[in-house]
């Protein structure tokens, strides 16, 4: 006979936190419950959970056999339950960084609304989405450099680099004549140094030592970086075409360099046959094909 659910709920909350405190604030109970739970358990089981010292208490090996299992378990749990909801409640889950979901998606949110009223779209922020990592969505939306492409993806966006910064980056180091003057100035990066080094590449400058400068996986951060003067960075049209208009920063120069990178959409298969999934597919092919269009 199995001990009851409780108990081994307790038992995993407090193995996943190492403590009997933090469970209890976990599943809104005290921790005198939590304790009464955990002693119950090795009764009925007949071996030590955990080791007590004091306040601290430790996984004994049987405790850690019972806690993969436990953890597993109520893990399909979840994972089923967070589906049967999403199915009855007609939600599409969709990963998306943060740039992406402030710059491209947020402006265009309420034409989703007004095709699909019935359809409830969650998007997850992650810096790095990809189908099959623990996002569990949907739909993803990676960035990637167009010649590293999924090929089970669909490209949504192209995007050409730029060389920005503040008016007060200018002021404070002058006015940069060519592309090579930036080698020695303060650059930031994001996600890693490829950015810039296909700019310096497609504007005929090969750098003779590995760039310098931050690096963050948020492109917020990095534009607000940017707009503060802490250093020039490169921008992606079309996304930034407001803040160019606003003057928050300005072009460096006036490149005109092929699009390097791009936003691409992934689904898998299994998605695909839920209505609700096919349809924000379909709407997102959309508003590339709105892209496209003349005038747009």
């Amino acid at each position: 006979m199995l001990p009851s659910l409780s108990a081994l709920r307790a038992f995993d909350a407090a193995a996943r936190r190492g403590s009997f405190r933090a469970a209890a604030e976990h599943l809104s109970i005290t921790p005198t419950a939590i304790s009464h739970h955990i002693r119950g358990l090795e009764d009925t089981l007949g071996v030590k959970l955990f080791e007590r010292t004091g306040r601290q208490v430790r996984l004994t090996e049987d405790g850690i056999r019972l806690a993969e299992t436990t953890g597993q378990a109520f893990g399909m749990l979840n994972d089923t339950v967070r589906a049967l909801r999403r199915t009855s409640r007609k939600v599409v889950r969709l990963a998306a960084g943060p740039i992406f979901t402030a710059r491209w998606l947020m402006p265009r949110i309420s034409d989703l609304w007004e095709q699909y009223p019935r359809i409830e779209l969650e998007v997850v922020p992650h810096y790095r989405p990809r189908m099959g990592n623990h996002t569990q969505a949907d739909i993803v939306i990676s960035w990637e450099r167009l010649a590293d492409m999924p090929s089970s993806a669909i490209k949504l966006l192209e995007l050409r680099p730029v060389a920005i910064a503040s008016k007060g980056y200018i002021d404070q180091h002058g006015a940069i004549q060519a592309p090579e003057d930036l080698l020695t100035l303060p650059i930031l990066h994001q996600r890693n140094h490829w950015g810039w080094l296909d700019w310096f590449a497609a504007m005929g400058v090969q750098p003779e030592t590995p760039l310098r400068g931050a690096v963050f996986e948020d492109a917020n951060v990095l534009f607000r970086g940017a707009a503060e003067g802490q250093g020039a960075i490169v921008g992606w049209l079309p996304l930034i075409e407001q803040d160019l208009r606003e003057r928050r920063v300005v072009r460096l120069f006036e490149e005109d360099i092929t699009p390097t990178h791009g936003y691409f959409v992934e689904a898998w298969e299994g998605n695909r046959t839920r209505r609700e999934t096919q349809d924000v597919l379909d709407w997102l092919s959309s508003q590339n094909c709105a892209l496209d269009a003349p005038g747009a």
